[in-house]
């Protein structure tokens, strides 16, 4: 049984205010409670969290002690003790009592707030002092952590024919007067992918010279994803710092630099549904800093999805990413879910929270539930079958249901609560009043209706997995 989002919006608007919007899986609100943001009253070039962001930036962290302490600073920056305590909550109910997905969106002014929104908020850890465990918001399976502003358009999912393949397109920029750009691994990784998954994944010949009409001529085939590995770097522009990204000269061979705004435009020939930024292996802080800054401009260019490295990582790391990242994808999974596995599956690598390459990922997402690719409907003739008998069950059958559905919850609260939780279905929406038999009966009818049987029959053997007349059925 698929689970379903609830979401925990928070918006930073200004140095005083921390704003947060609870939905639930139909996206109607469940409060809105605020708090104070702490940033100016914790952040100093002296303060604890300053002397451990700087240790990462240096690549110095070394200790997963270390990596703990700097999310711990940076949850406290945005949740004060009434809103630890609402999160905390919220996550328990979700996650804990309603085995669901609890999608945390994160929601910063970047042109009022650049220094906050640079920040590795992707760090963020539970602090200790909750007593909830460990719970680190950029990895754990049951959160999705993304960066999604409010008033961005939602993105149209992009529809998948039966038999479309997901096509990647792979393109590397080394201009000859800067470092190597060492993008075989993660070349080699996509095509051992593509061969995995060859009926689902097809990579389009790379570009390993990418100036602006090799781009355009890979863009003119569509693909689906973009991913470009290269160097960047930071330029002062009116007192800002400005992500550039370099291409490759066509004439001289050399580095032409061009800012977010160039970069966005190419897009106009065709608008992939995710765009990928990797800056290469040995580059300097400032070139992670910059495609970070460029994904954030780009996503506004109404790209559905962009996704940086904050950091640079090793190509063993971005390779491990992007595999994890693309065969999510490949399965049918959720964009910003196949984010935080592929920072999961770093975290599970050798460095796990020692480094900071788990916190590098960065996702800026404006899909509204996260599904950006939909396959069209393609159910085999046994599924066809089965879901035609299940729709039309006979009386015998329909009180064989009725009987084993009694027998796994016997009163009205342990039924109300499967349903709740499995399904988001209310019961007194569905059937209200009389026995408790009669109020299975009117859910059994109910579900046959609307042609949702299995999914009741599916949710009652998942909440009560060892009741033997569920097994029969």
């Amino acid at each position: 049984m698929p689970k379903v989002y609830y979401t925990y919006h928070i918006r930073v608007a200004n140095h005083s205010l921390v704003q947060v919007e609870k939905q639930d899986s139909q996206h109607q609100s469940l409060g809105q409670p605020s708090g104070k943001f702490r940033y100016q009253e914790k952040f100093s070039n002296n303060s604890e969290i300053a002397q451990l962001l700087n240790l990462a930036n240096k690549d110095e962290l070394n200790d997963s002690n270390k990596a703990r302490l700097l999310g711990e600073a940076l949850f406290d920056l945005l949740f004060d003790d009434v809103l630890r305590q609402d999160f905390v909550n919220f996550y328990y109910e979700v996650v804990q009592q309603k085995k669901q997905l609890l999608r945390v969106e994160l929601d910063i002014d970047e042109q009022n707030l650049p220094e906050v929104a640079a920040l590795p908020w992707e760090f963020m850890c539970l602090p200790q002092s909750a007593n909830s465990g460990t719970i680190w918001l950029g990895t754990t399976p049951d959160i999705i952590f993304s960066r999604r502003r409010s008033q961005w358009t939602p993105a149209a999912p992009i529809e998948l024919s039966k038999n479309e393949k997901l096509k990647i397109a792979l393109v590397v920029s080394a201009p000859n007067n800067l470092g190597n750009v060492e993008y075989k691994r993660v070349q080699e990784a996509l095509e051992k992918l593509a061969i995995e998954q060859a009926a689902r994944i097809e990579l389009l010949p790379v570009v390993n010279e990418a100036n602006p009409g090799a781009v355009d001529d890979i863009l003119a085939r569509e693909p689906h994803i973009f991913h470009f590995i290269g160097h960047g770097r930071l330029e002062n522009e009116n007192k800002h710092e400005v992500g550039e990204i370099a291409f490759v000269d066509d004439l001289s061979g050399e580095a032409r630099w061009e800012d977010a705004g160039f970069f966005s435009q190419l897009f106009n020939r065709h608008r992939p549904g995710v765009v990928m930024l990797q800056a290469c292996e040995g580059a300097k802080l400032s070139t992670s800093q910059a495609f970070a800054g460029v994904a954030s401009r780009v996503v506004q260019q109404n790209i559905p999805v962009v996704t940086a490295m904050q950091y640079e990582v090793s190509n063993a790391t971005a390779s491990r990413f992007a595999c994890s990242f693309y065969k999510k994808l490949a399965q049918g999974a959720a964009v910003d879910i196949a984010v935080q596995e592929g920072r999961y599956a770093i975290a599970l690598g050798a460095t796990q929270y020692r480094k900071r390459d788990f916190a590098a990922p960065v996702i800026f997402m404006r899909v509204q539930d996260g599904y950006l690719f939909k396959t069209e409907s393609s159910i085999d003739n046994k599924q066809e079958s089965l879901i035609s008998n299940m729709v039309n069950i006979n009386s015998s059958q329909r009180e064989l249901f009725h009987q084993a559905l009694m027998d796994a919850f016997p009163t009205k609260q342990s039924l109300e609560m499967m349903l709740d939780y499995r399904l988001d279905w209310k019961l007194n929406h569905i059937a209200d009043g009389g026995s408790l038999s009669e109020i299975v009966f009117k859910l059994i009818k109910d579900a046959e209706a609307k042609g949702k049987l299995i999914e009741l029959l599916e949710a009652a053997k998942e909440e009560n997995p060892g009741n033997p007349k569920l097994r029969n059925l």
